[in-house]
């Protein structure tokens, strides 16, 4: 089932060499069970997947890179290990396979099923080098150039007082993006850097409408980072994380992070896992996916349709008679008209982007006014009514059930007739009239007006700066002050000696009981902790930190901390401390240069685990060795494998501020044959395999294929294989194998072209 506008030979584009051609979406979500038993994310859609590729997006996206390739696209290249195990001793070449098989970093990806289905259905290509990279990040061009041929637009938005790159390849992507409304003008500049979570989740939820007007916040609010979003924010992702789209690990959203380009292909399947044209759906009650739609008339009868469903761009009339859906969304660029009759249909969606909509709402259990610029005249004989979108003129002309405003800058009119359960305003700037009676009021959203000639059985305010002009029976204050009143005040000693832990404190006035708060320690002015803290009467942040050692190092250091809040209603408040100087004892030379004399070049253990978790050095010593030595990186990271002691350790600064951040057990070249000296990063592959083995992920380090990668697996398993397996030892071929969580952490967030030193 596919649309014609996706067969045309359009001027694809590449995300560094991977093409995203705007073709059918034909697939359900990737059953996504290839994770390593170390990691127990299995259903990942937006989780943990962080790699740094080995290039950035160009900014010319027609133009394919294949810098800093490997010199062979073998499994198994050229000195890697061999398994003992391997029968010939002879390195395995896999066979050569053609279509989606012949990409060599997607055989044990999380997303293999979703990215072999875009790859057949034509939205994504490999590389020259037979990768496909899906862990490289996407941009918002890219996103947006999707999203706007998977919703069929053809309306453009008014772009000349916007500068665009020369012979820019997504100028109209970017004005259909526009018209659309998921990117504003003051966007477009930034379209061509990397999106992240929080980014990529917006406009999506823009795109598609998925936005509730008034969701349940209890599940999102787990999540430590969703506490510091804004009200309108909160309510975006507690829709997603209600309705499946978005998940988070270790108790964290991580908005902040990048998205990949397997990331975001599967958030749009989750939305929609199929796009076709309407005539060619025989049975909607055979629908196994929810389905974009692709008709200028759009016309039902008798139906039930299974699926969510939305109806592109192009469609200008919908009729729905005797029809009982679970939500409908009209997208459409001009919507002429709509009606709905004897049906009964759980949510509809009006988000047409011009087009006055009047009609009766019965059978509709929730009827959403979304984004788009016509007036709504709606009947809501007792049903919910939501209002998501902004600058819209909605006038109520019969009794609701709930009426939700998250949307800003509506004019929402209840006429006298439009008695209400409940009225909930949660966006902000909006005129809401009452002329009726509403049961309950809640107003948390900024700079509200509430009148009209109506009457409140119970108001709820929640923000000051919104006004309530109504008659009010009983009226709550409930509006969240924030931290305005705290004060605080940091404790250092007075003097830090390098490479040993000092504890500085934080002493907290008239605390804000029950708030839950972003507190950020800093040194020199530099951010070195941040945590969420829900303060209590004796609530007493604390920093342990040590300073390491460099030789111009400064003889005294400033100390801050600040907490930040957003309150309820939206606003951002900030309580800082004032900063705090403190001494530096740099120690003598003679200190650091014993520590350093510590450093073993040559394994003299026993071969046993225990030995290289007994001698390992201690965190200040490590810092202090690779500060001392004056190693640097072109990356914020730095590696170093210890083959005296078996252990690598991850280190992030720069030259002479490395702060340790991860350390773990590693088995290097038995009969001492890693190479040692310093290095740096080369690319990375998802796995190595061979008829006996295979080893995942892959980070290069050094030519003629030395790399860090996991312990050896049974062939594409996660199982690790007996015999020769330990770790803490020397055993391998030359190569650095590692714990299968250390070498995924390395894999996922150290960029290509960081330094690795072995000594």
């Amino acid at each position: 089932m596919f649309k014609k506008k996706f067969l045309k030979a359009v001027s694809a584009f590449t995300c560094a060499a991977m093409v995203f051609s705007g073709s059918v979406l034909s697939f359900a979500v990737a059953d996504q069970t290839d994770s390593a038993p170390d990691n127990p994310d299995t259903d990942r859609i937006l989780m943990d997947i962080t790699t740094d590729s080995e290039t950035d997006v160009p900014q010319d996206a027609e133009t394919a890179v294949s810098d800093n390739l490997p010199e062979t696209d073998t499994a198994n290249p050229e000195n890697t290990e061999t398994d003992e195990e391997t029968d010939s001793g002879q390195e395995e070449i896999p066979t050569q396979e053609t279509g989606f098989e012949k990409y060599s970093d997607v055989g044990s990806h999380w997303a293999k099923e979703a990215l072999n289905k875009a790859y057949n259905d034509g939205i994504i290509k490999g590389f020259e080098d037979n990768t496909m990279r899906p862990d490289d990040k996407i941009t918002g061009a890219q996103m947006i150039t999707i999203i706007t041929r998977v919703l069929n637009t053809s309306a453009k938005a008014d772009t000349s007082d916007i500068s665009f790159p020369q012979d820019c390849w997504y100028t109209e992507e970017a004005a259909e993006a526009l018209a659309l409304g998921i990117i504003e003008k003051s966007d477009i500049a930034a379209l061509n850097g990397k999106m992240v979570r929080k980014e990529a989740c917006t406009m999506m939820s823009d795109a598609f409408q998925l936005e509730n007007a008034d969701p349940d916040m209890s599940k999102a609010s787990q999540y430590k980072d969703f506490n510091s979003l804004t009200l309108s924010e909160k309510i975006i992702f507690a829709s997603l994380v209600n309705n499946g789209y978005l998940q988070g690990w270790d108790g964290s959203l991580h908005l902040s992070n990048d998205i990949t380009r397997a990331e975001f292909i599967t958030l749009l399947y989750r939305a929609a896992g199929e796009y076709t044209e309407a005539d060619q759906i025989k049975d909607y009650s055979a629908l196994s996916a929810p389905t974009v739609l692709s008709a200028e008339d759009f016309s039902l009868r008798g139906e039930t349709i299974s699926e969510n469903i939305w109806l592109d761009a192009g469609v200008k009339t919908v009729a729905l008679n005797s029809v009982k859906a679970k939500s409908i969304t009209v997208r459409s660029e001009i919507l002429n008209s709509i009606k709905v009759k004897s049906s009964e249909i759980e949510r509809l969606v009006l988000a047409s982007r011009a087009g006055n909509v009047n009609f009766d709402c019965i059978g509709i259990g929730t009827t959403v006014v979304g984004d788009g610029e016509g007036s709504a005249y709606l009947s809501p004989a007792g049903n919910d009514i939501e209002i998501t979108g902004d600058g819209r003129n909605v006038t109520l002309d019969q009794r609701a059930g709930s009426v939700s405003v998250s949307g800003n800058n509506n004019t929402v009119t209840l006429n006298s007739a439009a008695d209400a359960e409940k009225v909930n305003v949660y966006g902000i700037n909006n005129i809401i009239k009452i002329d009726s009676d509403v049961a309950k009021l809640n107003v948390d959203g900024r700079n509200n007006k509430i009148s009209g000639r109506g009457r409140a059985e119970t108001a709820v305010i929640g923000t000051a700066t919104s006004s309530i002009e109504i008659n009010v029976g009983e009226l709550v204050d409930n509006v969240d002050y924030g931290i305005k009143d705290m004060i605080a005040a940091v404790n250092v000693p007075a003097k830090a000696e390098v490479g040993r832990e000092f504890q500085a404190t934080a002493d907290l006035g008239k605390t804000a009981v029950g708030k839950t708060v972003t507190a950020e320690w800093t040194v020199d002015g530099k951010t070195v902790k941040t945590e969420q803290i829900t303060l209590t009467e004796n609530t007493k942040p604390v920093l342990n930190y040590s300073f390491a050692y460099s030789q111009n190092m400064p003889e005294k250091s400033n100390i801050g901390f600040v907490i930040k809040y957003t309150t309820k209603d939206g606003e951002y408040q900030t309580v800082s401390a004032p900063a705090v100087s403190m001494s530096i004892d740099k120690a003598s030379a003679a200190y650091f240069e014993a520590v350093v004399a510590k450093v073993q070049t040559k394994y003299k253990g026993n071969f046993t685990t225990q030995w290289a978790i007994d001698h390992d050095l201690t965190n200040a010593e490590k810092e202090i060795f690779v500060n001392y030595k004056g190693y640097a990186s072109s990356s914020q990271y730095l590696i170093w494998v210890n083959i005296g002691t078996q252990h690598t350790s991850v280190f992030q600064g720069s030259k002479g501020s490395w702060k340790l951040i991860r350390s773990g057990l590693v088995s290097t070249g038995a009969g001492d044959c890693t190479p040692r000296g310093v290095f740096k990063t080369t690319y990375k592959q998802t796995d190595w395999t061979t008829g006996s083995y295979t080893v995942k992920p892959i980070v290069r380090f050094y030519g003629g294929g030395y790399a860090m990668h996991s312990r050896l697996y049974y062939p594409n398993t996660t199982t690790l294989k007996g015999g020769n397996n330990g770790v803490g030892y020397p055993l391998s071929h030359g190569c650095v194998r590692m714990q299968a969580d250390d070498i995924q952490w390395i894999y996922n967030n150290v960029p290509n072209g960081t330094t690795v030193v072995v000594y």
